[in-house]
């Protein structure tokens, strides 16, 4: 499968799913401050990259 339909397929799936999606979502600020996915600066890196490769993320 090439990039293209992967990207495609992805979006469809969000748009599909939304509602649900959002329903199980947790606000980043309804975590605690010391919550181990907070803390990781992993999501930071990812993020930093997509900004300068996009202009957005």
């Amino acid at each position: 499968m090439d990039k293209a339909e992967t990207i495609k397929d992805f979006k469809r799936f969000l748009s599909n799913n939304r509602e649900k999606l959002l329903d199980i979502s947790v606000d980043i600020k309804d975590l605690p401050p010391d919550d181990d996915w907070i803390q990781e600066d992993e999501w930071n890196e990812i993020y930093k990259q997509e900004v300068l490769k996009n202009g957005k993320v």
